[in-house]
């Protein structure tokens, strides 16, 4: 098993009152896994990817991941896990405009001390899986919305992570684009990567063999999608 999240909640304090965003979550995802959220706009879908990213805690509940107690670690333990563990794609691509593909895909290593001739023979090889091996000098400005995109898969598959978790990962893109890049999803998976997708889009969920809903702060479902 390598993500369990029993009975997670998440409040916010707002004045005198409480917003309970996510309620007595539970969610499993073992190795090889291809899973789906998928909700609506303000149903707790971003805040629960947050938490599964370590990127914050929950209030209450348990979050193991590949065994580990993420709400007792401290702020460096999470950053090393997000490092480590965890690779982010998100809608909005996040490059460095003034670094080339290579360097942006070797990012994550280098806040990981691995060696410069190291970084840059895997960041080239993470090009190479997403089809971007004639494109490794060129800048963000220089791709396209679909190359910058796997350019960005590429910088998250870098560190061999754990778990791959994508949050609307074709939202900026237009119809053909998106279909490349869930393609390329597909590959990533049967390649036997993990991964996790947070969709407002249900042909995006299809793409995954597990579908889960959250609406106003309750996960449901898990029924097998597939497109």
């Amino acid at each position: 098993m390598i993500l369990e999240m029993r009975n997670i909640n998440k409040d916010y304090p707002m004045g005198k009152s409480t917003l309970h965003v996510l309620k007595n979550v539970n969610l499993d995802v073992r190795e090889g896994d291809y899973v789906a959220i998928m909700g609506p706009s303000g149903s707790g879908k971003t805040t629960l990817m947050n938490l599964i990213g370590c990127l914050d805690v929950p209030t209450s509940g348990s979050y193991l991941l590949s065994g580990k107690e993420i709400a007792s670690c401290n702020d460096n333990q999470l950053a090393e896990i997000r490092n480590k563990q965890i690779g982010f794609v998100f809608q909005s691509f996040h490059l460095l405009p003034k670094m080339n593909a290579l360097d942006n895909v070797a990012l994550p290593l280098l806040f990981g001390n691995v060696k410069k001739e190291e970084r840059r023979r895997r960041a080239a090889e993470a090009l190479k899986t997403v089809g971007l091996e004639d494109r490794m000098t060129f800048f963000p400005d220089q791709l396209s919305g679909g190359q910058c995109q796997r350019v960005a898969i590429a910088r998250a598959i870098v560190g061999k992570p754990t778990l791959l978790l994508a949050d609307e990962p074709t939202g900026a893109l237009d119809s053909t684009s998106g279909k490349q890049v869930m393609e390329l999803f597909r590959q990533l998976h049967e390649s036997g990567s993990t991964i996790l997708m947070i969709t407002h889009d249900a042909n995006i969920a299809g793409y995954a063999d597990t579908v889960y809903h959250i609406f106003d702060g309750v996960l449901s479902g898990g029924e097998t999608g597939g497109e």
